[in-house]
């Protein structure tokens, strides 16, 4: 019987470990239920409220809002303002094609994957995270200065934050929720006051707006008095890593959309 035993033992074991390693690679491909997935992308905005505030502050130099790193570059172009700081339009150049790179590599892994599936949020989510993570850790470690805007250094820490932006917005497109852009808000205002339901009682694209732009607000005002501390950038950037990881490992326990 002791030796019949042995032998059951591993074969049970064997037979489970495929049962959940196929679980698991269903769980994982399985497309997640849209009804409440504006929640991480609302999350978001207030990320990204948190390091623009931070990154301009400190930089110059937007991470998120291209439109203003665009007029940055087109000012720098004609030599105006004639005090304006070193390099911004390089600074300008380099967030704007971080942020396509971002965009074009999470854009890429949406394909790949799936856009609503659960394995391709996670990975974008967790790249973004690290992302801003590496920058904190590079900020911590004084690799990357803080306050110096005109230092050589920064452009180590504007494509990480950048990049990750531009995959924030390219989650926001798999997603469908056009609505919720996660990195401006022109037109989310001109939608909100456009919306011929503006008023009804039920509205969620309109409430869903409302989110973004008081979240995006909540996380440049805790940005910019973060920015009022030595380390506050990076502290800042902790807390919007440490939120984006958050935000990948929920996608594990999100519902599917068969459910």
């Amino acid at each position: 019987m002791p030796a019949e035993a042995g032998e059951t033992a591993p074969l049970i074991g064997r037979g489970l470990q495929p049962r959940y390693s196929k679980r698991l690679r269903q769980h994982l491909v399985a497309p997640v239920n849209l009804r409440h997935a504006y929640a991480p992308l609302i999350a978001s905005c207030f990320v990204t409220g948190l390091i623009d505030a931070g990154a301009y502050n400190a930089w110059g130099t937007f991470m998120g809002m291209q439109t203003g790193n665009t007029i940055f570059l087109a000012l720098g172009v004609a030599g105006l303002p004639a005090d304006s700081k070193h390099l911004q339009w390089l600074r300008s150049i380099v967030a704007i094609s971080s942020f396509m790179l971002g965009s074009c590599i999470a854009s890429n892994i949406a394909s790949r994957f799936g856009k609503t599936r659960r394995l391709s949020l996670i990975l974008s989510f967790l790249l973004q995270g690290l992302l801003i993570l590496i920058t904190g850790i590079l900020i911590t470690a004084d690799v990357i200065p803080q306050k110096k805007p005109n230092s050589d250094r920064i452009f180590i820490g504007i494509p990480f934050l950048a990049a990750q932006s531009g995959a924030q917005v390219a989650a926001s497109r798999a997603l469908g929720f056009s609505e919720i852009p996660t990195t401006v808000l022109t037109s989310v205002y001109n939608d909100l006051v456009s919306d011929s339901r503006l008023l009804a009682k039920n509205n969620p694209k309109r409430n869903r707006r409302v989110g973004a732009a008081v979240m995006m607000l909540l996380g440049g005002i805790c940005g910019g008095w973060l920015s009022r501390l030595n380390d506050g950038f990076g502290i800042a950037l902790w807390v919007g890593g440490v939120i984006k990881i958050l935000l990948a490992a929920a996608w594990l326990w999100y519902a599917d959309s068969m459910e």
